[in-house]
């Protein structure tokens, strides 16, 4: 399945022997994206390129393996109902909510080539942060609430990061709020927190487009990736 898919971007760090695949998926349901996951997982496991999938998913809530059952506040039925659909995967984290206009990425590489996970965790927030902030969003990241935040007096979640690294190579990733509705995080206490969630496009007064988001993550990415950790 991974070989009919088209790079967008295609590039290779001086330093590593490894190509990236930057692949956008457009629009995409979660049962498929988690199918491709774990296609590519097999692929880079046996040597073949890292990859980053960007994409928006239809209505689904995810809860990784740190979901406390009290973090749902809805029940399947319920949820059902609204046309959310429910998974409980493999990542670091608690519960969250995915759904259009909000821009997903799922990388899957060898960690210990981008430093270890701990420090691919650290970049990508990086890379986040600078994305959000290049669009006139004041971002910061919190080391004791994983994710980046608005800088204000009480804190606004605008994008989660939540990874596996089963025998050293990743999967999942992170999600960034740009604009869409935040009635599907009414459902859960989102990453099993009680601070407020937010979208760029609440901060900034006006609509964004996830392409125009995605597109500049790219080039940070990009130069990021360049540098040997």
């Amino acid at each position: 399945m991974t070989e009919t898919l088209t790079p967008r971007e295609e590039f290779q760090p001086d330093y590593s022997a490894y190509h990236w695949q930057i692949i956008d998926l457009k629009r995409i349901s979660y049962a498929e994206a988690l199918e491709l996951q774990q296609q590519t997982w097999n692929a880079v496991q046996e040597g073949g390129d890292h990859v980053l999938y960007l994409l928006e998913h239809n209505p689904v809530i995810t809860m990784g393996r740190r979901t406390d059952p009290e973090h749902l506040l809805r029940s399947r039925s319920e949820l059902k109902e609204d046309g959310i659909e429910l998974f409980k995967v493999d990542r670091g984290g608690s519960a969250t909510y995915h759904g259009p206009g909000q821009l997903v990425g799922y990388v899957i590489c060898k960690s210990s080539r981008m430093g270890g996970i701990h420090t691919l965790v650290k970049r990508i927030l990086n890379i986040i942060t600078e994305t959000i902030q290049s669009f006139g969003v004041p971002a910061t990241i919190d080391e004791d609430n994983p994710g980046v935040w608005t800088e204000t007096e009480v804190p606004r979640k605008l994008a989660a990061v939540g990874m596996s690294n089963t025998h050293g190579i990743t999967m999942h990733g992170f999600a960034i709020n740009v604009d869409l509705p935040l009635s599907g995080f009414s459902a859960i206490v989102p990453c099993g927190l009680t601070l407020p969630v937010t979208t760029m496009a609440i901060e900034t007064g006006k609509h964004l487009q996830v392409d125009d988001v995605k597109t500049r993550l790219i080039e940070i990415l990009k130069e990021d990736f360049k540098q040997e950790y």
